[in-house]
This record gives C-alpha cells, structure tokens and sequence, in this order.
C-alpha cells in the first residue's frame, strides 16, 4: 500500500491523498474524519478489465456487505477525472476499495497489484 496525504497549504484545508495500488482491501479513514471530496482521478493500467472505485461514507468499509456513496467506473488502460465543484460530504469518514465488479455490493475479485493508481482531494 502505497498512500501519500498532503496537506495543500496552510491557508485552506484541502488534502491530497494518493494511492499507486488501490485494491479490494480497503483504505479506511484517510482523512481521520469528515470532510468533502471535490476531485477524483483514476487511473487504470490494467489492460484485462474495467475497474471500479467505491467510495464509502463511513471509517471502516466492508467489501460485499457495506454499500458505497460512490462508484466510479474506469475503463481498461484508461483515466477517468471527476471534479465535484460543491463537494460530496462525508459526515463519517472516507474509506475506499477497487474491484472488477459493478453493483452497490459487488465484491467482485481481486484486481492485478499496482494496477490502479487514485488522486483524491478533499476539505
């Protein structure tokens, strides 16, 4: 696992995360708290399938029985940008997760190591 957060300055309260090699385990509270997220980009280099990024409202995400806030499909070999202008509030925390598979609850199975890398800035 492979997570930077940056602080963008001193004057706002944006944060940066990135991770080079998001996964089906997921990434609980990166943000250590509430917050809005306003930028996402994915980027898939797995040329065998699409991959689906979750974005979950809560401190602790479980693959199949929690249910998303968000899904993000990236196609294979392929970057995706979401820009969020007003942001999409998480009043619990930030978790995330990757898979193969479509769907609210969708598991799917495991995506190839280091193949999706996510930028995410939230305030």
């Amino acid at each position: 696992m492979a997570i930077t957060i940056t602080t963008l300055s001193s004057q706002f309260n944006d944060i940066t995360v990135q991770d080079t090699d998001t996964d089906e385990t997921a990434k609980n509270d990166i943000t250590q708290g509430t917050g809005s997220v306003h930028y996402i980009q994915a980027v898939n280099g797995w040329s065998g399938s699409s991959i689906f990024l979750k974005l979950y409202d809560a401190t602790s995400a479980t693959l199949p029985t929690d249910q998303p806030m968000f899904i993000m499909k990236v196609a294979a070999s392929a970057n995706k940008t979401c820009v969020i202008p007003d942001g999409m509030a998480f009043t619990n925390g930030l978790s995330y997760a990757a898979v193969d598979q479509a769907g609210d609850l969708g598991a799917g199975t495991p995506i190839p190591t280091g193949n999706l890398t996510v930028r995410i800035i939230t305030s």
